[in-house]
């Protein structure tokens, strides 16, 4: 069996590849004015970044309402020494639709909000749902700023300044060693990465699969055929999903979830619900299943969650970590893989999450196992000291590959092979 390596990064790992710091998103997000998104038909947010909303009246209500709820908070309930923060935002109204949490301060604010814009009208959205559709809005929109337009194109790549160190260092690690992946990160970056960089796409998996899934979405397509006509197409896309494989020698594990998963609900009776990878422009998803008369295969339409899948909440996200399956399933990984490496390398993580600290605490650094940071600011932390851990004071694209090498140690390093 080859010997394990485990790297985890946080956010500080995309930000060199032009992704936005917690710092920029949350000056993006503490300020919503309605007039700069659109609120879709099918409930898909997006900011307007110049496109023409044909139609302002849609959901307009729903727009309102995300405006001045954030600004209510900023307001009313961050103390005046406090700063927004998209993940503490995510705590106060979530525990609300969990479990009531702050139920007081937030339904007054549902009823100032109804007699401000409806008055005598009939509202017909009670306080739970208005917040519902805030939630799945406002994550939308915080996806929204978490990719580029090329980690949804098809094309690979020989080098990735000024991540070629870096890439460097993994496609050497993998010559003798599994490399584990962990990232706190719900951008795309080393998805495409893995997948379309040619050093590394034939050792990549990230736990979902193309081949033998049965499920399906729709992507619409305007042709122009050379002339003034336009062809108007809708095609079948297969969809991967999550098999829960991690069979390749590079493997990715996105431990607070990803802006790219879906959650569908497959048919009745026998109802599961089932994570996809979307797709590009992908608008309705299908499953294909034998139809119970004839036993011919047939496109069945299934509901879907709309807002992608991924944790959020300094406190609201660990409640996941062992309460829901998938997650408590992806972090049975992240225990194995601390259990079975003998390096581990943290790039770009501030070790604020205290339920990811225990971890690297009690599967890794407890067993005296040894820890590197990179970081151009070193974390506040006291695992740090406690177990001697190396800190390096650069960024990811500032190590250069021969300081990369130089972490491994001797019996993993494939320079000694």
């Amino acid at each position: 069996m080859r010997p394990k390596v485990s790297i985890l990064v946080g956010s500080g790992f995309s930000i060199p590849e032009g992704l936005p710091s917690v710092r920029q998103l949350n000056q993006r997000l503490s300020k919503i004015d309605e007039s700069e998104i659109l609120i879709h038909t099918d409930q898909t947010a997006m900011f307007l970044n110049g496109q023409n909303d044909p139609n302002r009246w849609s959901r307009r209500d729903e727009r309102i309402f995300l405006q001045e709820f954030l600004e209510f908070y900023n307001a009313e309930i961050l103390k005046k020494t406090e700063e927004f923060h998209y993940e503490t935002f995510y705590d106060y109204y979530s525990g609300y639709l969990s479990n009531r949490e702050n139920k007081e301060t937030i339904e007054d604010f549902y009823k100032s909000f109804n007699d401000k814009h409806f008055k005598e009208a009939d509202n017909y959205r009670d306080c739970y749902n208005r917040i519902s559709d805030f939630n799945r809005s406002f994550n939308q929109l915080l996806a929204s700023q978490l990719h580029k337009k090329q980690y949804f194109e098809d094309v690979s790549t020989l080098n990735y300044p000024p991540y070629d160190p870096f890439i460097g260092f993994l496609k050497d690690l993998l010559k003798t060693n599994d490399v584990k992946f962990h990232t706190l990160n719900h951008d795309l970056f080393f998805d495409w990465i893995g997948k379309n960089h040619s050093d590394l796409w034939q050792h990549f998996t990230d736990g979902y699969q193309l081949e033998g899934s049965p499920f399906y979405g729709t992507v619409s397509y305007d042709f122009n055929n050379g002339t003034d006509n336009k062809v108007h197409k809708t095609y079948y896309v297969k969809l991967e999903r999550y098999t829960d494989k991690f069979d390749k020698p590079l493997s990715l594990f996105k431990l607070h979830g990803s802006i790219f998963n879906t959650i569908v609900y497959t048919p009745q009776p026998d109802q599961q619900r089932i994570r996809l990878k979307d797709n590009y422009a992908i608008s309705q998803f299908y499953m294909e299943t034998p139809d119970p008369q004839t036993g011919e295969p047939k496109l069945e339409y299934l509901l879907d969650e709309v807002a992608p899948d991924f944790l959020s909440g300094t406190t609201n996200k660990t409640r996941f970590y062992t309460g829901d399956p998938y997650y408590k399933n992806l972090f049975k990984h992240f225990e194995n893989n601390l259990s079975e490496s003998e390096l581990l390398v943290v790039i770009g993580y501030g070790f604020n999450d205290g339920g990811i600290n225990e971890y690297l605490e009690k599967y890794f650094l407890a067993r005296g196992k040894h820890m590197v940071i990179i970081d151009p600011y070193k974390p506040k932390s006291d695992l740090i000291e406690k177990y001697s851990a190396t800190y390096i004071p650069k960024g990811v694209t500032q190590v250069t590959y021969q300081e990369y090498m130089e972490l491994i140690p001797a019996e993993l390093n494939p320079i000694n092979e």
